[in-house]
């Protein structure tokens, strides 16, 4: 790695709302590899959940800043809110790139979305512009499927049974690395809490107090949100 690159994490998503499970993450993270900055990046729609119109970005991104303003390493960045239309990684870090070509970057990843990585566009390229944080719950089994690891170019190529001992390391052809390490992040989703709101049940513990005001001051998720029609 670059030593005189400044080192900054990329947490990208939805953020419908942003909960507890996030800033764990981001947090945890942020401490375990030395990140300087830590980017939030809510998308506008992902190319994943195409099957329902998520909250108004306005909405999402009032969450977010009220979630954020204690944290002085934490920041929104709102490139995808502004580009509109479906968001994809590879495109956000490209622009990421030109954006802040002074800063390492470090995409974050739970353990479910490093797995599914091979369904997104042009993933094999993602390595070529960051490295790849996957952080899991202490007790996780993390397989990489083989055809993940081929694709990606790692030069060490895990057995599809093998399960790791976790932290560890994995080099690729590009010079970037994937760690894949253990945090204890609560097991929290957004769903979740989008579902508890709609049948009335408590959710204060899930999310940071002024994100649960904002949800019932605005009297959010009390409806389902209406398919997209494509």
């Amino acid at each position: 790695m670059n030593g005189e690159l400044k080192r900054m994490g990329v947490l990208g998503g939805t953020f419908d709302p942003v909960h507890n499970g996030h800033l764990d993450l981001a947090g945890n993270t942020a401490e375990l590899f030395d990140l300087q900055r830590v980017l939030f990046v809510p998308v506008s729609q992902s190319p994943h959940k195409l099957y329902g119109q998520p909250s108004s970005p306005t909405h999402r991104v009032a969450m977010l800043e009220l979630a954020l303003e204690r944290e002085a390493r934490f920041s929104i960045e709102l490139l995808e809110i502004e580009k509109g239309g479906v968001s994809y990684t590879i495109d956000t870090l490209s622009r990421l790139k030109e954006k802040y070509p002074e800063w390492e970057l470090f995409l974050i990843l739970g353990a479910d979305a490093f797995m599914l990585m091979d369904k997104w566009k042009s993933f094999a390229d993602i390595l070529k512009l960051c490295h790849v944080l996957v952080g899991t719950r202490p007790g996780t089994k993390l397989n990489i499927p083989g055809k993940l690891s081929q694709t990606l170019g790692l030069k060490k190529i895990p057995r599809e049974d093998h399960e790791f001992k976790l932290p560890t390391t994995l080099s690729s052809t590009t010079g970037k690395t994937i760690r894949l390490y253990q945090i204890p992040t609560p097991d929290i989703s957004s769903s979740e809490i989008r579902h508890r709101v709609q049948a009335g049940k408590e959710i204060k513990n899930l999310l940071p107090p002024a994100v649960d005001h904002y949800i019932m001051q605005h009297q959010l998720y009390r409806t389902e949100s209406p398919p997209i029609t494509v």
